[in-house]
């Protein structure tokens, strides 16, 4: 039985120091996975035939899903042990802001959980108390239980926590009838059928121990999904507030404050939740600024659904204006579309660039673009019937979109907003029809001074690069049809405007501003998503 001496001499540092290590090792395999996709046997060519072949294919293929699975449970052991120290912490404050709560007349002994009288007051208990004796002894029976109950309800929580880590961590060791061993089927739709053939105890059994699995897994049902990274999402914010504890006791202020913010943005996931048409699809740290995919409306039924990719700097601190940017095109396209029925999803599926210096690396994208495939190929197959779908690139997002584009994809429409080139030469290239490409990129928008300074090679040739991940898709040449946005601010405005949602004292604000209500650019986006184009080109 877990005593009070025991909880508050626990060190919920030590566990997060534990759980950091495991994340960084689930990292580590992680990048190894993608060194194998790159250079593996994958990589090698198609007319390799043979039993040597086929050999060194299975054994890739073995290599590789050991090394996802091992990469899955280092991640799910670093969640567990990061959630159960945000959880001790949270037990440790209350009993400490209980007996800081104690009438100052009596004494609190944390060793024992007991209030007391102390011998000095005893001798003055007269004056102080208007009815002596009896009314101290009054004060102290009050003052006892209601420690004592504070008392025991944190020491339940802990326990319980306690008995909720040992048993999630028991259940990734390979003897623990195989949970931990489990590794859904590539592709969407053969991980679906994966999942609806299981039994309901096995599901709802991976849901509690594996909720990385469940959650993390393109084509799973969205609601089972949701019911996975619910629990996951609770996890991660009680271990930020943890952390941004600790790193503040450290006197690192600078990393409690990244704590805080990604925080803030899980809180604000949490609060779009609590609405009853949101769905949360993917909720990770990722090895970046952290991951989260959200579904507002059902995607499965939705006669349209859009997915809006962001850029640069998205991650969990951004969770808020992007859910708003999110909000506003479902907003948008629910007014143009004559039945209404409209789901938009928030895809930060993939480590976003940090800042600009970061995003001139177009290695992440590709690592994105395949993520992202696979995204909408699950938003097709899990259809109830036939759907209309849309793929919005912002920024880093627009290359992201780019790269995952081509013969295949699951998307009628794909936008281009505020790009710095969509690593592609022309607008044929990217697996949609010509017209069923847009772009546009705001007058003051200064991703346009992104300029290339090598040439870009597409498969139409060798021309100059023009933006800095290709040529510019709001530009005549590249083939997209172009559709107007407000210009946004010159530079930097002098005061932001409180009318609209944009900061325009910031010096990038035109590279934001294409979600302001009313402007052409956000009406026009609404339209593409609802299938109501006509005249548009």
């Amino acid at each position: 039985m877990l005593s009070l001496h025991d909880l508050l001499a626990a060190d919920p540092g030590a566990w997060l120091r534990r759980a950091r290590a495991w994340d960084a090792l689930s990292h580590r395999l992680t990048s190894r996975v993608d060194d194998l996709d790159r250079s593996g046997i994958a990589a090698l060519p198609e007319r390799w035939a043979g039993a040597d072949a086929d050999r060194a294919r299975e054994g890739n293929e073995a290599l590789r899903s050991r090394l996802v699975t091992d990469a899955a449970l280092a991640a799910r052991a670093g969640d567990v042990l990061g959630t159960h120290a945000g959880e001790v912490l949270t037990a440790q404050r209350r009993i400490v802001q209980a007996a800081l709560g104690v009438n100052p007349l009596l004494d609190v002994d944390l060793t024992t959980g007991t209030v007391s009288v102390p011998a000095t007051v005893r001798g003055v208990a007269a004056a102080v108390l208007p009815f002596g004796g009896p009314a101290l002894t009054g004060l102290l029976a009050a003052e006892s239980l209601r420690f004592g109950a504070a008392v025991r309800s944190a020491l339940a929580d802990a326990a319980r926590s306690d008995a909720a880590a040992t048993a999630a961590l028991r259940a990734l060791r390979p003897s623990a009838a195989g949970s931990g061993s489990v590794v859904a089927p590539a592709g969407a739709a053969a991980a679906r059928a994966w999942w609806s053939d299981l039994p309901d105890d096995e599901r709802d059994r991976l849901t509690r121990t594996r909720p990385d699995l469940v959650g993390g897994t393109d084509g799973i049902p969205p609601s089972d999904r949701d019911r996975a990274n619910r629990s996951r999402l609770d996890a991660e914010r009680s271990r930020l507030r943890a952390l941004a504890d600790q790193l503040r006791m450290a006197g690192d202020e600078g990393g409690a404050e990244r704590a805080e913010a990604d925080l803030a943005g899980l809180d604000a996931v949490h609060g779009r939740l609590a609405a009853t048409d949101a769905l949360l699809l993917h909720l990770t740290r990722g090895s970046g600024n952290g991951q989260v995919v959200l579904a507002v409306g059902d995607p499965e039924r939705a006669a349209h659904v859009v997915t809006h990719v962001p850029g640069t700097g998205a991650g969990w601190a951004s969770a808020a204006e992007d859910l708003r940017r999110v909000d506003a095109t479902r907003d948008a396209a629910r007014g143009a579309a004559p039945d209404g029925e409209v789901a938009a999803v928030l895809w930060t599926g993939y480590d976003a660039p940090a800042d600009l210096s970061d995003a001139i690396d177009d290695r992440g994208a590709d690592r994105a673009a395949v993520d992202l495939r696979r995204f909408q190929d699950a938003l097709r197959t899990g259809h109830d019937g036939p759907v209309h779908l849309t793929t919005v690139g912002h920024s880093y997002g627009s290359l992201v979109l780019g790269r995952a584009a081509g013969p295949g994809i699951a998307a009628d429409d794909v936008v281009f907003v505020g790009s710095p080139g969509v690593g592609v030469g022309h607008a044929s290239e990217l697996g949609v029809p010509v017209d069923r490409v847009w772009a546009t990129t705001a007058a003051n928008d200064p991703i346009r001074l992104a300029a290339g300074s090598e040439v870009f090679s597409t498969s139409r040739g060798f021309g100059p690069a023009g933006l800095i991940h290709g040529p510019d898709p709001s530009r005549a040449g590249f083939g997209a049809a172009v559709f107007d946005s407000a210009p946004g601010p010159l530079g930097r405005a002098l005061a932001d405007d409180p009318t609209t949602p944009t900061d325009e004292s910031e010096w990038m604000s035109a590279h934001s501003s294409y979600w302001d209500p009313g402007t052409p650019g956000l009406d026009t986006i609404g339209r593409i998503v609802a299938g109501t184009t006509g005249g548009l080109r």
